[in-house]
């Protein structure tokens, strides 16, 4: 019950955006460490010109909270084009858990 109440209150409150570009993958890390949840920018990798954007949060207990999954993603930052990170994708997921049964999906499983 205490997880559903934490993931609720994370999903009311604001949420700040960050363009991410000039950033380390350890800054980007520290962000959703500090806040739980972000909005992170960056430019397409394909080199489109175009910007992308998602939620990223810091646990999966925040996706579970909020009746959904976490899968894992990663952005291009400074010093690398892979810096992993977390997101949440509605519903449940199709896959294993990861103990506390808290979800985990690795990709878009």
């Amino acid at each position: 019950m205490l997880l559903a109440a934490a993931g609720s209150a994370t999903a009311q409150e604001p949420i700040n955006r960050y363009d991410i570009q000039d950033m380390t993958c350890n800054q980007v890390h520290g962000i959703l460490d500090r806040e739980g949840a972000a909005i992170l920018r960056y430019p397409s990798p394909s080199g489109s010109g175009r910007i992308l954007y998602d939620r990223y949060v810091d646990s999966p207990t925040i996706c579970f909270g909020q009746g959904g999954h976490a899968v894992q993603r990663v952005v291009p930052t400074r010093d690398t084009k892979g810096c992993p990170t977390l997101s949440c994708r509605p519903g449940p997921p199709e896959c294993d858990t990861l103990g506390f049964d808290m979800f985990y999906c690795d990709n878009d499983n």
